[in-house]
């Protein structure tokens, strides 16, 4: 009897990872499972560094994704197949992305969409799969917030949540006894100056790093008119531009660190406009 195929999408983070590590450890059995890795070209180099060595480790035998966009058709992206070696490393599938949708924020959210989403699903085409599949998130039992109400008839598994309840604490604890891990602080994961991260987290970046930044400004100043929708886009909530996060971070603020407990557990309590995050939190979920 044929096992069914469980897509599994690996963010690049250490909670993603730690489900890849535990979906291959106890349902190898239940499941054929395909994991899977969409690059933005705007991840850290420590977090592709990351991404390949868990593959390695793990015995993942990951597909690397990037999304292809097709200008002048009203098609959305589909993806190429590219290596720890070959992904782009300076934002160019997202540049492509915002010279075809415009700059993606709180009201116009392509990036997430076309960069993940539709890439992992050409991919998914690519081999035979149309409709109905099933797909592993890295979402933690602490975070069941933000399980998709439409997870049932979507097909979207969230086995941190249903199979193996586990909190961000014990993703910690379990990394801090293996022989490597994720190099780079919080704020630093994912794409880098996500417009979704906090503001304190932007800002701590901001303050100590804001080369990373040149990227989304350069994208600014040359395609504020792109996509529809109107002119003048900005990445950052309140319409604000990189060059405002990096002025916002020349003030005295409480920097972001790993382990905030004062600042990152207000559960029910008054929380810090700083520490509001759009959506996501830690990563974009691509199914």
């Amino acid at each position: 009897m044929s096992k069914e195929t469980l897509f599994v999408s690996f963010s690049g983070g250490r909670t993603s990872a730690y489900m890849c590590w535990w979906l291959l450890e106890n349902k190898a059995d239940e499941y054929d499972l395909i994991f899977v890795f969409a690059n933005t070209g705007q991840e850290h180099e420590k977090t592709l560094e990351f991404v390949d060595r868990c593959d390695r480790e793990f015995g993942l035998n990951l597909v690397w994704v990037e999304a292809v966009v097709h200008h002048g058709e009203k098609k959305g992206c589909t993806h190429r197949i590219v290596t720890f070696e070959t992904a782009s490393r300076a934002g160019e599938p997202f540049e492509e992305v915002i010279k075809k949708y415009g700059i993606p924020n709180a009201t116009f959210l392509n990036c997430n969409r076309e960069l993940k989403i539709n890439a992992m699903w050409s991919y998914k085409r690519s081999i035979g799969f149309r409709a109905k599949h099933l797909s592993a998130i890295g979402i933690r039992v602490d975070e069941i917030d933000r399980m998709s109400p439409t997870a049932k008839s979507d097909g979207l598994l969230y086995p941190l949540i249903s199979m193996k309840p586990t909190t961000k604490a014990e993703i910690r604890h379990w990394w801090a006894q293996q022989e490597f891990d994720l190099d780079i602080p919080e704020h630093l994961g994912n794409c880098v100056t996500c417009w979704k991260k906090s503001d304190r987290k932007l800002m701590t970046i901001a303050r100590h790093e804001p080369e990373r930044f040149e990227f989304f400004d350069r994208m600014e100043r040359t395609y504020p008119d792109a996509g529809a929708g109107g002119g003048g886009r900005v990445f950052f909530r309140r319409h604000r531009s990189s060059q405002d996060i990096i002025a916002s971070s020349k003030i005295p603020f409480v920097e972001f660190v790993d382990h905030m407990p004062e600042l990152q557990l207000k559960i029910g309590f008054e929380i810090d406009e700083l520490d509001i995050e759009s959506g996501c939190g830690e990563s974009c979920e691509a199914a």
